[in-house]
């Protein structure tokens, strides 16, 4: 998902639909970017805060379950560790990690955030979630979760402004 030149056209305007759709309902681009942009500058990192909230300038994000520092680090090495072909965090079970892995996308897996903005006038807000579980042994991350919380800022900038090349050349 962070690798944005590996992404589809097709893939690349989904993202941008919904990514401007999230941005409508707080506000705008500049408000979404803002939002991305005190998430990305939080220290320690915000999904550790134990009172599961975020503020940015607008509004908050809250989510509904602490996540542990230990689980953290667990789900980093997961994102790491996929390849384009395969984008399933759950370890195989002859990984010597399997153990930890699978009690860590149990504990993660029903991790729901939502934006929510302090005056009604700013926007409505949304909710996304973290982990999409396919089946028993396929489980993986919601690209929403991964551009807010793991990608670079100009990922997102690079989605939010994505022409396609056959409509730049026809206007």
């Amino acid at each position: 998902m962070c690798r944005f030149h590996q992404l589809s056209d097709a893939e690349k305007i989904l993202l941008r639909d919904q990514l401007l759709a999230y941005a409508a309902s707080i506000g705008g681009k500049n408000s979404f970017l803002k939002l991305l942009e005190t998430i990305h500058r939080a220290s320690p990192h915000p999904l550790v805060s134990k009172t599961a909230l975020l503020r940015f300038p607008k509004g908050l994000i809250k989510w509904n379950k602490n996540v542990h520092r230990d689980n953290l680090s667990l789900l980093s090495t997961r994102l790491n560790a996929r390849t384009d072909e395969n984008q399933n965090l759950m370890a195989s079970p002859e990984d010597k990690n399997y153990k930890n892995v699978t009690n860590m996308l149990r504990s993660l897996s029903p991790l729901t955030f939502t934006v929510a903005m302090n005056n009604e006038a700013d926007g409505t807000g949304f909710s996304f979630k973290a982990f999409e579980i396919l089946d028993e042994t396929t489980t993986v991350i919601t690209p929403m979760f991964e551009i807010f919380f793991f990608c670079p800022v100009n990922v997102a900038k690079k989605l939010i402004n994505f022409v396609p090349k056959q409509a730049a050349t026809e206007e």
